[in-house]
């Protein structure tokens, strides 16, 4: 893959998740719907075939969680969630916010760190 197709599907899954997810689920629904039919003209029952599907495709979960770190996108999003939680409690005790600002700039004012 390109470098430039590298980047942007970089960017689509960082500002349209929810349709790079539906795209995901399509396409791994699609090879194991393929490997059910497959299995199916071996001659197996439907529910023998889904559950040798299954297990052949493999975990739905950790593939689609290999697709998102070679996109290396949830680096990002994780940094993100980080931010959010780190201003979310800091609003939560305003009083420690306060004191930790002070802290710090007395500490700054030293030069010592």
């Amino acid at each position: 893959m390109r470098w430039i197709d590298q980047l942007s599907l970089r960017f689509r899954s960082l500002f349209s998740r929810a349709r790079i997810e539906q795209e995901l689920d399509d396409e791994l629904r699609f090879h194991l719907q393929e490997q059910i039919e497959e299995n199916m003209a071996a001659g197996m029952t439907l529910e023998d075939a889904r559950h040798a599907a299954r297990r052949t495709v493999g975990g739905v979960e950790q593939i689609k969680e290999e697709c998102r770190d070679m996109r290396r996108v949830n680096y990002i999003e994780n940094f993100l969630q980080d931010i959010r939680y780190g201003v979310r409690q800091l609003r939560r005790s305003p009083a420690f916010t306060a004191l930790s600002h002070t802290r710090r700039r007395h500490w700054d004012q030293y030069d010592i760190l």
